[in-house]
């Protein structure tokens, strides 16, 4: 059960799951390589055209090139130009997204017409203009423009604006003191920091200042809500050999090195599936091309879980329905791995020892390449976007999770 299982509240929950069971989404869920020197790479001129210059004509002319002939762009329609190549003579920036552009959907009709589309360029020009014009001359000029260009492919302005902020959009304008859509070592030490002493001045409850070990599995519980509670539940079953409901220091060396043994076999999965150059790692510039590999699909990914969330079939993701969804999500992942998990019990006592969980390491390996050769259409040894989506159909199916008698999943139009 120790499978970090990062479901949560998304509408990319159901992918997650799978992910996490088959390591076939690269840079979801799996083991981040360390840090290597890289030399820094001129920024892309995002900015031109669509931020500082503001070219309106070009912009607009650019935006009913892919708007169709009702002159109004669609999810659909959106996906379509984004696969294409962006220059600064097209409406379309790397950094653009359709959920951005829905902000400013005035008559809420799910499509954006061209007084939309540039309300929408205006507001991402002047929180752009506001974060990196220092001298207010209302120009971008040399490190104003490079740090502005950086920003944007970064992602940091992705959220679009509309009086609506993404998490992730929050996060990083608290964190990112530079500005530059990164978070650098210091950066990253403040963040720990902060994390730090607010879970210090949770969990701590004897007030010494740290956090005991009984303590951070209070937090991990606490935060992990049904997960944690059957990972515990897990770890007790298998290792608390006397039943005193707690692990003593040989039962606790004995459950740390099984999970080492868990972790290893992940690694070994991740670099099976994402190490595409064969060199036997996983390079940032790999997880980088897997990444956009990922990021092309993601309003077909967007589209596909809205249909397993939407039980009333309005059209919305209401809060109920998203708590309801990942509830789902997690009750059916943890009676599968508890139903896999007693296949290996051979002396069904329960209790899997240590020769047991060792076969069950290798038949959890084997299920999951199972699984990724059976829906690898192309043989190329791994899942493209399209391949994981079948996969994740069938396990979604396979855990009693499915769509909504309103929805079918293969049928989704515009990414809503």
């Amino acid at each position: 059960m120790y499978f970090r299982i990062v479901g949560e509240r998304s509408v990319v929950v159901l992918l997650a799951v799978v992910v996490a069971l088959a390591s076939v989404g690269g840079v979801l869920g799996a083991p981040k390589p360390a840090d290597k020197p890289t030399i820094a790479k001129p920024a892309p001129k995002l900015c031109l055209g669509a931020v500082d210059p503001f070219d309106r004509a070009t912009q607009k002319t650019g935006f009913f090139a892919i708007a169709g002939k009702d002159g109004e762009l669609t999810g659909e329609e959106f996906r379509r130009a984004s696969e294409k190549e962006m220059s600064t003579k097209t409406f379309l920036r790397s950094f653009d997204t359709f959920a951005a552009l829905l902000r400013f959907d005035k008559d809420k009709n799910s499509k954006i017409d061209w007084v939309e589309a540039q309300a929408y360029r205006l507001d991402l020009r002047k929180r752009v203009m506001s974060a990196f014009d220092a001298n207010k001359d209302s120009r971008l000029k040399g490190p104003e423009r490079e740090a502005a260009n950086r920003a944007l492919a970064s992602g940091k302005f992705a959220r679009g604006g509309g009086g609506r902020t993404s998490g992730r959009a929050d996060f990083m304008d608290k964190y990112d003191t530079d500005g530059d859509g990164q978070l650098s070592e210091e950066e990253r030490n403040a963040m720990r920091e902060a994390f730090r002493k607010r879970a210090i001045g949770k969990y701590d409850k004897d007030g010494d200042g740290k956090l005991s070990e009984e303590e951070r599995r209070a937090m991990r519980k606490d935060r992990g809500g049904m997960w944690a509670a059957a990972t515990e539940r897990w770890r007790l079953q298998h290792f608390d050999l006397d039943g005193d409901g707690k692990l003593s220091e040989a039962e606790e060396a004995e459950q740390k090195e099984f999970q080492g043994q868990f972790r290893a076999m992940g690694k070994a999965l991740d670099v099976r599936f994402n190490d595409l150059d064969g060199d036997g790692e996983v390079s940032i510039e790999e997880r980088r091309k897997i990444g956009a590999e990922w990021r092309k699909s993601a309003l077909q990914m967007m589209a596909m879980a809205a249909t397993y969330m939407d039980q009333n079939g309005d059209g919305e993701i209401s809060t109920e329905e998203r708590e309801g969804f990942g509830k789902r999500v997690q009750t059916g992942m943890i009676k599968w791995m508890e139903d896999f998990g007693k296949e290996f019990d051979a002396d069904t006592n329960g209790r899997l020892d240590k020769t047991e969980r060792g076969a069950f390491l290798v038949g959890l390996r084997k299920n999951i390449e199972t699984r990724v050769k059976r829906f690898d259409a192309d043989r190329d040894g791994r899942l493209a976007p399209p391949e994981a989506i079948e996969l994740i159909k069938e396990f979604a199916r396979e855990i009693d999770i499915t769509p909504s008698k309103h929805k079918d999943p293969d049928k989704t139009g515009d990414g809503r």
